[in-house]
Order: structure tokens, then C-alpha cells, then sequence
């Protein structure tokens, strides 16, 4: 065994130098940030297309469509049933055009099947796994399972650098139809074999040359079917960020793929685990992870299921799921009142995806979770050491759902400083334990004394993103500051300067606040856009200027003051309303900055 001693002292030093050893997340396609809408399984074509149609016609945005082993033609892997989706390229086109991304299943067991493909090809050139004696193990996966013509299953060996490369280069068929997203699933490995589950530990891989038994094998396999996955999309589409999630996987596989919890049940004790699990995954090198909202098996009840999707808002994947004979669960199937709350709490999640972006390019270069204890950012606070049932988004904003049955209200401990309640602004004094109220339609939610909050206002998908507004949302601080990132969200562009980066920085004093931008770095910029910030006050100011640099000096401008009815009107001005300063001007990508005049 080798041991690795991380000194650190500062957790996020100790994630930071253990990404740094085992890899980190690679910034994904922002797509992949939105809401998902998954079961085990939807077919055939028509519901596909009635359930994209509900969803844009209802307005609950949504960005992916998944697809589980029924669209296969007997559970193959790399195959349609042809009777359930007859022209699936042309089904996964019209989906985009409405925004939204079709993500297929890819199981590691290739049907025993003399004429199909990744048979074929993998008993010619050796890729499956083997019994000691030489022989290809088969084993009862799916497709044993298969309405016509039932058959063994073989696995590839992943172990082999030829097999991953082979593994990869079969994923052309779907990325050619414009497949947006590949599950690997059934990778632990799963083998219908009683009692163990999976494969036989004395069968032999390949390892790189250097042959050993499964028991050697068995918690990387996983992660190995997801590096073959990984590395044949980039060969297959170069310039386009893959999005890959995976059931299982080893310290390292964030590198590759996504992470989910597993099938999990519909109750709240489920619920609860579900969080520390996520926090867990964070600190363990994954911070790209989420769970199957509303639960995998059993049915939830609505309450159950809105208090599951609240959770699953803050988490960086967010995708609802469910198994074969569950019921619908979809944002609607509870009612109008129920979807009336799903839907909002969905259209958080989407004014909030341009701060989840920002926290996912920190995650691909230092490693830091966007989900994460409080000990992760108040180390020096034992009264953060054992919370696992709030969790902090970011550095800034703390989350405290509901988790029991019943419930409208909870304790909630707030870490020293200045806290303020999101929804309402409302201030409270921290290092100690508060209580809080939180009906059905409510996330306890606070924001930490100086935030800058990186928002939008609500989109049926990220593709409408570039060009809408920017929103910065402020809260008071005598002084703090905040970098923020964009780019494309889609390609490898900003790997060669295609981003966007600048500074926001808050100085607060008696009679004035002030909030300076820095001139942009990188050479993306989006669409022509408008900027808005929203300063948190509890008073009205006098006056609200922009200062511009000017040949060594600067100009000041006094900005008209708006009604808040003319504020969505007007392109340039300010007003005031409910607790919140709002500024509206035009992107500006030099430096300048903003006053508040309350004297």
C-alpha cells in the first residue's frame, strides 16, 4: 500500500491538493446543469415527443430527455428498436430545436449474438473478459431478459488500452444522430448471478499486460468503462465537451464522468441520506453529483416528492428518476398546487445556473464541491462538524431543506457573521441556532454577509442564456469581492482564452457603497445584453451614479431614477423596491463601477 499524508490545514487546501493527485472534474457542458427528466423507461417515440411538448407548453424548463434500456433493440447496447423509435435522428433534432437534449443508456454487456457488431468485433479482437482457462465468461445481464431471443451477456475487458479505444469508437452511431449525453449504468459490474450480484472474482483481465483476477479489478471497473467512454467521445467529437454520468466509479473517475447515488427508495429516510451522501462525494474528489430525485423504486407521496426536488434544486445534477412500475413523475402529476411549487422551485434552479457554472469552473480547477458541509468553509466552527442536514451552495448561500415528514419548520444553525434570509433579506446575527418557518412552497435559504450571487432571469433552457440580462445580487459587506466566469458552456474553446472573467468588488461606508468592475479577461463575450445589480439595502439611496474611466481620470454619471414599473422598460436607471437597489445599464466589458449616494 502506498499512503498519501495531505497536510493541508484548510480543507478546501487538503480537496485542492487531493484533486491535484487524483484528478479533477473537467467544466461540463452547460447544459447538463439544467433539470432532467429520466424513468426506467419512456417509449415508445411519440410519448418522448408528447413529453417534450407538455413541457414547453406548461413553461417548466427543462434541458434533457433521458432514455433507459427500452429504446435498445433487446437491451444491445448500441442498437434502436426500430418499432418503438423508427427515425430516432430525426426525434433527437426536433427535441434540440426545442432545447432540449436526448441522453441514452450504454450498459457494459454486448449480447452473446453472432452478427451483431460489438459481438462480433470483440471476439475477433479479443475484448472480453475471460475465465482462467482462456475461455470469454458470459454471464446473464439484460439482455438474458430479452422479449426475442434471449442471450448471455460478454464484458469488456477496460483493463486492455485497445478495448477502451475499441469501447469508445462504437459510441459513433449515437454522437452521429446527435445524442447529447451517455449513461453508463450496470457498471459495478452488475451480473445476474446469485448471491454475489456481479462478476466471478477469479476471472482474468488483461491489465495492461500484466494479467490478475477480478478481485483485483472489480472497484475500477467502473471507473474504467467511463475513461473508454470519455476518451472515444473526445477522438469521436473533439471540440465538444462530453457529459457522461456513471453508477459506478474509483478516486480519480471524476476526470470522466458525472456521479449519481444509485437506485435509491421514495421515503424520507432516504431523503436525508441522500444529502450527507452528496457531501460525502464532494469532499471525495466528485463534486459533479446529485441523486434520483423523488426516489428510484416506490412511490412518492407530493410532499415527499416537493421537498425532494427543493433539495435536488442545489445539487449540481439534477435529474428526477424512476423505476419500471412507479408511477408518472413529472412536475404535474401532483395537481396544480403541487406543480405550481415544482415549477418554481425549477425556475430557481435556473436563475441560479450562471452562479452553478461559475462554482463548477472553481470545481475543474481546484477541486471544490459546489455542495459542501459547513466545516468545509467554517473549519475553526465545531458546531459545523457533525450538520449534515444543511449544506452550503458555494461559498455564499446556505441551504437548510426540510427533511421530515410534516414538517413546516426547522432549526437551523447559522455560523459566525452576518446572515440574511434570500427571499425576504431579512438580517440575523450568526454563531448560534436559529428557527425557521418553511411551508410546503418555502427552501430555507440565507445568503453570507457581503455575497455576489450571479443570477439570470428564467429560461425554458440554456440555450436561451447568451444575451439574457445579467443579474448580480449583492448583499452587504463593508468590503468583499467575487470572481465570476462565463464562456460558451458548449466547446473546448476556453481552453485557448475563449472566456470571460472579471472582478466584482463591494466598499461600503456610511453614506456611500460602491460596487467596481474589472475590465474583462479572455476574448468570449456573449450576446449584447444588459447588466443588473441589486444591492441589498434598508434604505432608499439619494442618488446612484456609474464612473467610467476618462484619460486618466474618471467621469461620473448620475443614472435617472426609474419607478419599479419603468425599471423593466428603460435600459439605463435605477430604482428601489422591497429592500433591493436595482441598477440597470448596458454590459460593459472595461472597467468601471457603480455608487450609492444614501446622504
Amino acid at each position: 500500500l502506498d499512503y498519501y499524508f495531505i497536510y493541508g490545514p484548510h480543507p478546501k487546501q487538503v480537496l485542492e491538493q487531493y484533486t491535484a493527485l487524483t484528478g479533477r472534474t473537467p467544466l461540463p457542458p452547460i447544459w447538463s446543469l439544467g433539470y432532467h427528466q429520466c424513468r426506467w423507461s419512456y417509449y415508445p417515440e411519440s410519448r418522448v415527443r408528447l413529453l417534450a411538448s407538455i413541457f414547453r407548453n406548461k413553461q417548466i424548463p427543462i434541458d434533457a430527455l433521458w432514455l433507459d434500456i427500452h429504446y435498445q433493440d433487446q437491451y444491445k447496447p448500441f442498437t434502436w428498436d426500430a418499432s418503438r423509435f423508427p427515425n430516432p435522428k430525426a426525434m433527437i433534432s426536433d427535441l434540440k430545436a426545442q432545447g432540449i437534449r436526448t441522453v441514452c443508456i450504454i450498459d457494459p454487456h454486448p449480447t452473446v449474438e453472432k452478427g451483431y457488431e460489438p459481438y462480433d468485433t470483440g471476439i475477433r479482437d479479443d475484448h472480453f473478459v475471460k475465465w482462467p482457462n482462456g475461455t470469454v465468461f458470459e454471464g446473464p445481464v439484460w439482455p438474458s431478459l430479452a422479449d426475442r431471443n434471449p442471450n448471455l451477456s460478454v464484458f469488456p475487458d477496460f483493463t486492455r488500452a485497445a478495448t477502451r479505444h475499441w469501447w469508445g469508437t462504437l459510441h459513433k452511431s449515437l454522437l452521429d444522430i446527435g445524442v447529447a449525453g451517455i449513461w453508463n449504468d450496470m457498471n459495478e459490474p452488475s451480473v445476474f448471478i446469485h448471491p454475489t450480484g456481479t462478476m466471478p472474482l477469479e476471472l482474468i483481465h488483461d491489465q495492461e499486460g500484466h494479467p490478475t483476477s477480478h478481485r483485483e479489478i472489480h472497484n475500477v471497473y467502473g471507473q474504467l468503462m467511463t475513461r473508454s467512454t470519455f476518451e472515444g467521445w473526445q477522438a469521436l467529437q473533439p471540440n465538444e465537451r462530453p457529459f457522461i454520468l456513471t453508477r459506478s466509479t474509483f478516486a480519480g473517475g471524476q476526470r470522466y464522468a458525472a456521479v449519481w447515488n444509485g437506485d435509491s427508495a421514495a421515503d424520507w429516510a432516504t431523503l436525508r441520506q441522500s444529502v450527507s451522501t452528496l457531501l460525502g462525494m464532494g469532499l471525495s474528489g466528485f463534486p459533479f453529483v446529485g441523486s434520483d430525485i423523488g426516489g428510484f423504486s416506490k412511490h412518492p407521496s407530493a410532499e415527499l416528492f416537493t421537498r425532494w426536488l427543493q433539495v435536488g434544486v442545489f445539487s449540481p445534477f439534477m435529474r428526477v428518476h424512476a423505476e419500471f412500475d412507479a408511477p408518472e413523475k413529472e412536475p404535474w402529476v401532483y395537481g396544480h398546487r403541487y406543480e405550481s411549487i415544482l415549477k418554481h422551485a425549477i425556475e430557481l434552479r435556473y436563475r441560479l445556473l450562471p452562479y452553478l457554472y461559475d462554482l463548477m469552473h472553481r470545481a475543474s480547477c481546484t477541486g471544490e464541491p459546489p455542495m459542501r458541509p459547513l466545516c468545509f468553509e467554517f473549519p475553526q466552527d465545531e458546531h459545523t462538524y457533525s450538520l449534515d442536514d444543511q449544506f452550503l451552495f458555494g461559498p455564499d448561500l446556505l441551504i437548510a431543506p426540510i427533511l421530515w415528514e410534516g414538517a413546516h419548520e426547522r432549526k437551523v444553525y447559522l455560523p459566525s457573521g452576518i446572515w440574511y434570509d434570500f427571499t425576504t433579506k431579512r438580517k440575523f446575527q450568526g454563531g448560534k441556532t436559529i428557527a425557521v418557518r418553511a411551508d410546503i412552497d418555502e427552501i430555507p435559504i440565507f445568503a453570507r454577509e457581503g455575497a455576489f450571487l450571479l443570477m439570470q432571469p428564467v429560461v425554458q433552457h440554456t440555450g436561451e442564456m447568451s444575451g439574457t440580462r445579467q443579474e448580480i445580487l449583492i448583499f452587504p459587506g463593508a468590503q468583499s469581492q467575487r470572481e465570476f466566469y462565463e464562456d460558451d458552456g458548449a466547446t473546448l474553446a476556453y481552453q485557448k482564452g475563449g472566456f470571460l472573467k472579471r472582478q466584482f468588488v463591494q466598499t461600503r461606508c456610511e453614506e456611500e457603497t460602491r460596487i467596481s468592475i474589472s475590465a474583462a479577461q479572455g476574448s468570449y463575450r456573449p450576446l449584447e445584453r444588459p447588466l443588473v445589480l441589486r444591492i441589498v439595502s434598508d434604505q432608499k439611496p439619494r442618488l446612484v451614479s456609474m464612473r467610467l474611466p476618462l484619460n486618466e481620470r474618471e467621469e461620473e454619471i448620475f443614472l435617472p431614477y426609474l419607478q419599479p414599473e419603468e425599471f423593466e422598460v428603460y435600459s439605463r436607471g435605477w430604482t428601489y423596491d422591497e429592500q433591493v437597489i436595482s441598477i440597470k445599464e448596458d454590459d460593459r466589458y472595461g472597467s468601471f463601477s457603480f455608487s450609492v449616494y444614501y446622504q
